[in-house]
């Protein structure tokens, strides 16, 4: 039997177990197949960190999509702003 250690995906912030063998390697996480480093510990930090990577990729993928548009076509609109929204 092999020791495990559970640790917060950093994208979808979903419960991942992980096998302590794997600690310091980049692992995927089963529910959202985001890869992050496995580590003991749930920081803040990397929840954070890991936020501002999920951010970066939507860009990268953003930029992706725009510049492969046809002339006149719109962009997609991403559902993200950049402020929250008010609940009505």
């Amino acid at each position: 039997m092999s020791v495990r250690f559970t640790q917060s995906c950093p994208t979808c912030g979903r419960r991942v177990e992980i096998r302590a063998s794997l600690l310091g390697n980049i692992v995927a996480c089963q529910h959202c197949k985001a890869e992050f480093v496995a580590m003991g510990d749930d920081v803040e930090f990397h929840r954070t960190q890991g936020s501002v990577d999920l951010m970066q990729r939507i860009d990268r993928v953003l930029q992706q999509t725009q510049s492969t548009m046809p002339s006149g076509a719109e962009a997609p609109v991403s559902g993200m702003s950049s402020s929250p929204s008010p609940v009505t």
